[in-house]
């Protein structure tokens, strides 16, 4: 049984998945190759994080201007 912990991430909680389902070797079946999917989940985490910061500049400058 898989079971997983999360944070509400749609895109981890696939990632998870496809890990447990591939722990014994990836099929072929004509699926994007691995290197691809981790590019893939390297430039969704790279987004994510570029968001994050600037969700907390802007909110700093919110606070910065109402001082």
């Amino acid at each position: 049984m898989f079971e997983i912990d999360h944070d509400g991430q749609a895109f981890e909680m696939f990632e998870s998945m496809r890990v447990y389902i591939e722990r014994n070797g990836r099929p072929f079946n004509y699926l994007s190759s691995v290197r691809s999917l981790n590019n893939k989940r390297r430039d969704a985490l790279q987004k994510e994080e570029v968001n994050r910061n600037e969700e907390v500049a802007a909110q700093e400058s919110n606070e910065a201007s109402e001082a």
